[in-house]
């Protein structure tokens, strides 16, 4: 029996004691055991010997099947030790009753059961323990498949980490120490898989399906990578986790560009890599377990300034940074005003030329009638070009003396189909893009384009996608306010609308008074009517107008304190002339073979302090400074407000088919007045009735417009009203040693609302008639 019960607790399988449910047979035990010993028996098994084998074969499943390292090291630990112990304590029992120990084995050499249960004491709480955790570890086998490496895993590193954390403080000592065993061999697991990034800059050959930095999307022969929050452990600050992941992409990038780049890096010298690794290692092996969450923080942080100063700062001077993003302000942000002015250009005259080959070329009504207007890649690409020829022949002499960033952002800015790169918005969608209305990128033309910046090595360590993404959002969104001025100002251009000229090709005196008489009238008749319609294009390209301009200032002012930031120097010296640029050698002359801008990369550090070595701008810091610089623009620029966003793009849609309409309409006008004036010109039969329904349905345009306009402006007050209480929640998490960027202070909306106020006095009369006459 006692036999019996030893191979039982040992999780084998017994003729006499069933482990599986944990029962004695009845009959057996009602022949052979009292009923006291049957309970206790049935306890030994049940609590011992059922858990005990449970926890193996689960443990053991584990560690064949499951994908997360972490999971597979913590189950083979508790076979290889905590197991491992119950299995020597049955030993030590079985020792001790072969040899008869008086602690066991009592007179005439019986061995009570009820000592046995009290050897055993406290391990059928452990083992309930350690079977409650390994349960939760499951693995659910895919259907398609039934290979164990093809198992799906409900459990991950960070839960397994957080659980076992979380265990330390059930109030019992023996179970504390098992979790801390745990968690000192979780940790240690993943900081295998850590190690493999920060040091080589690649993923983990094993579990790497389970650790929280993962291959994201690739463009071209660039691998890409991003973050998965819930793969984070807990100790793992936000913060923390995006150095680690800037870090190894850095590193990786090294390894892979370092050569075709031919930067003597020290991370490209063997030897120099191998101080740095070990370097490295060094901080690494100072962690304790349980990790502290500012301790690791600490270590990542040097990690991070020590491959900044001894690799990073070759790799990315200031002066190829500051071109970059002079880059995105000129040409996405329109601070270069003709480039947006060209686009637009060359944008209606391909339009005008698909149009001129349609049958109703006269007959749209707006962007909503243009859809049948295919537009294919090449033509979007022509455009392109078309606009860049325009901006090159109105270059003056200064700007050809300062052209090298217009000769690289032609080289790297693209305007493609929004349909080319819809796979990738879609991944960059769940990887932190923000959400921006994309709703204006149909405006330029009718099909959706974007406007986009091919990233190049090492521009990409602090320039992600997502980056480029936004700024696309908020080009197409400043392009379309400033399209639709335009497209209102040219509507001023139509002076047949405007004026009447006088046509009087009859030969006697009293038939040229009676055609000016009646011109006369018309004029009078038709200025008359259309005078409100002159009214609301003034308001609209008023508001256009203010509000562009507001929105251009809101980008000068963050583009100015993030420039200051970055290089406070610059805040200090004017723009420095071409012989400025020119480093001198030796001899005190200026050298032509070093890098075109070296002013600003010896003057102002942009890693370390030149005074106190005290970390400024390193490449990580530049990349969280950029993202905090661009969310305060979408706050500044009201493109967190969709309620805002929204209505403009409708407000967009209703100019466009006012000024479709009243371009039209002015044709039909000349068309009958040439013909009625002097007999000459083609007057269609329809002209007498098309210009009255023309004229219906763009006094019905110009009241949605004037009712859009006030809709829009009473919101900009509600949302003046609205922030000037708020608080500053755009700025995001990041590096804060007392070196980070803090964006500044929006101008707020009193100075736009006091300029637009007089339109809301103007078109409110206007507004409540034309909403009457509509409802």
């Amino acid at each position: 029996m006692l036999q019996e019960l030893l191979l039982a607790l040992s999780g084998h399988s017994s003729p006499l004691l069933d482990v599986g449910n944990g029962k004695l047979p009845k009959a057996d035990a009602d022949d052979l055991l009292s009923p006291a010993e049957t309970a206790l028996l049935t306890t030994l098994s049940r609590h011992l010997g059922q858990s005990h084998s449970n926890i193996r074969r689960k443990a053991n499943d584990v560690v064949a099947n499951h994908p997360s390292a972490v999971c597979r090291a913590v189950c083979a630990f508790i076979i290889s030790k905590h197991l491992a112990q119950f299995q020597q304590k049955i030993l030590d029992i079985e020792r001790s009753i072969l040899t008869e120990d008086s602690s066991i084995v009592g007179p005439y050499n019986i061995v009570p059961l009820s000592t046995i249960v009290a050897a055993f004491d406290g391990w059928d709480r452990r083992l309930d323990w350690l079977w409650q955790f390994v349960s939760t570890i499951r693995i659910e086998e895919s259907k398609d498949d039934t290979r164990a490496s093809k198992a799906q895993s409900l459990y991950t590193a960070s839960n397994v980490i957080r659980h076992l954390r979380d265990a330390r403080h059930t109030g019992y000592p023996d179970i504390e120490q098992f979790a801390l065993d745990l968690v000192e061999v979780a940790e240690t697991a993943w900081l295998k898989q850590l190690t493999s990034w920060l040091l080589y800059g690649k993923l983990p050959s094993v579990g790497a399906p389970d650790f929280f930095v993962i291959q994201s999307i690739k463009e071209g022969d660039r691998q890409l990578y991003d973050l998965r929050p819930e793969l984070v452990p807990p100790f793992v600050e936000p913060a923390t986790a995006n150095s680690i992941l800037f870090i190894g992409k850095s590193i990786h990038h090294i390894n892979a560009r370092g050569a075709s780049l031919g930067v003597e890096s020290s991370l490209l010298n063997k030897s120099s890599a191998s101080s740095l690794r070990s370097s490295y290692l060094k901080e690494l092996e100072t962690l304790r377990f349980p990790i502290n969450a500012s301790r690791f923080t600490g270590v990542i942080r040097s990690i991070r300034l020590s491959l900044s100063k001894n690799v990073l700062q070759q790799l990315l001077p200031l002066p190829s940074v500051l071109e970059i993003l002079r880059i995105l302000k000129d040409y996405f942000l329109l601070g270069h005003g003709e480039f947006a002015l060209a686009l637009i250009s060359a944008a209606d005259e391909r339009l005008m030329e698909k149009q001129s080959t349609s049958l109703d070329k006269y007959r749209y009504k707006g962007s909503e009638n243009l859809t049948h207007l295919i537009i294919k890649e090449g033509e979007v690409s022509a455009i392109l070009s078309e606009a860049w020829s325009a901006l090159a022949s109105i270059q003056t002499l200064e700007d050809e003396e300062e052209g090298s960033d217009s000769e690289t952002a032609r080289k790297l800015i693209e305007l493609s189909l929004e349909s080319k790169i819809q796979p990738q918005k879609a991944l960059l969608t769940g990887q932190g893009l923000p959400a921006l209305p994309d709703s204006f990128q149909d405006l330029l033309v009718p099909t959706a384009t974007v406007l986009t910046l091919r990233i190049l090595s090492p521009l990409d360590l602090y320039l992600t996608p997502v980056d480029v993404m936004t700024y696309s959002r908020v080009h197409a969104y400043l392009l379309a306010i400033r399209r639709a001025h335009l497209h209102l100002s040219k509507l001023f251009t139509l002076s047949g609308l405007r004026r009447d000229p006088r046509r009087s090709p009859a030969s006697s005196a009293s038939e040229r008074t009676q055609s000016l008489s009646r011109q006369t009238h018309r004029s009078s008749h038709r200025a008359k009517k259309i005078r409100p319609v002159w009214a609301s294009i003034s308001s609209m390209a008023f508001f256009l107008a203010t509000i562009g301009a507001h929105f251009q200032s809101e980008v000068d002012q963050g583009w100015k304190g993030f420039r200051e930031w970055l290089d406070p120097i610059i805040s200090r010296m004017s723009r420095p002339s071409s012989r400025d640029y020119e480093p001198l050698d030796s001899a005190g002359k200026a050298s032509t073979s070093s890098w075109h801008n070296p002013p600003f990369e010896s003057a102002s550090s942009f890693v370390l302090d030149s005074q106190d070595g005290k970390p400024l701008r390193d490449p990580e810091r530049l990349m969280m400074a950029h993202q905090r610089y661009l969310a305060s623009l979408r706050h500044a620029l009201l493109l967190d407000r969709p309620s805002f966003t929204d209505r403009l793009r409708a407000f967009m849609t209703d100019i466009d088919h006012l000024c479709a309409l009243l371009s039209r309409f002015d044709v039909v006008q000349q068309s009958m007045d040439l013909a009625g004036d002097t007999g000459t010109g083609r007057h269609s039969v329809n002209s007498g009735t098309e210009e009255p329904r023309l004229f219906d349905e763009l006094d019905s345009a110009r009241q949605r417009a004037d009712v859009a306009l006030h809709n829009l402006v009473s919101l900009l007050q509600d949302t003046g009203t609205a922030r000037s209480t708020a608080s500053s929640d755009y700025l995001m998490d990041g590096p804060t040693d007392g070196n980070e960027y803090i964006p500044r202070a929006t101008n707020g909306l009193d100075r736009l609302l006091l300029k637009l106020d007089h339109i809301n006095s103007q078109t409110k009369s206007l507004y409540l008639r034309d909403t009457d006459g509509l409802g």
